[in-house]
């Protein structure tokens, strides 16, 4: 699993969650983490355009995100 992201709030005394991707971004089946607006560390997994689930931080994101991609309901999902 590869994460992609960027570090723009490196200086900032306390940076807030910026969201990742996993997969390549052509692929239909990456997943994205992205900040819900008004918190700090809450993340919306998208995939395949939907938001699938409002996790607390990032580390229950990752772990959201690799129990989805074993699972059987990527199948599942209809385009």
């Amino acid at each position: 699993m590869k994460l992609t992201q960027t570090r723009s709030s490196i200086l900032e005394p306390k940076p807030v969650e910026e969201g990742f991707m996993v997969g390549k971004y052509e692929d239909p089946l990456c997943y994205a983490a992205v900040p819900i607006m008004g918190s700090n560390t809450q993340l919306a997994i998208i995939h395949r355009g939907r938001v699938i689930k409002e996790c607390r931080n990032r580390q229950s994101a990752i772990n959201f995100i690799e129990k989805h991609r074993k699972g059987k309901s990527v199948a599942k999902l209809p385009i």
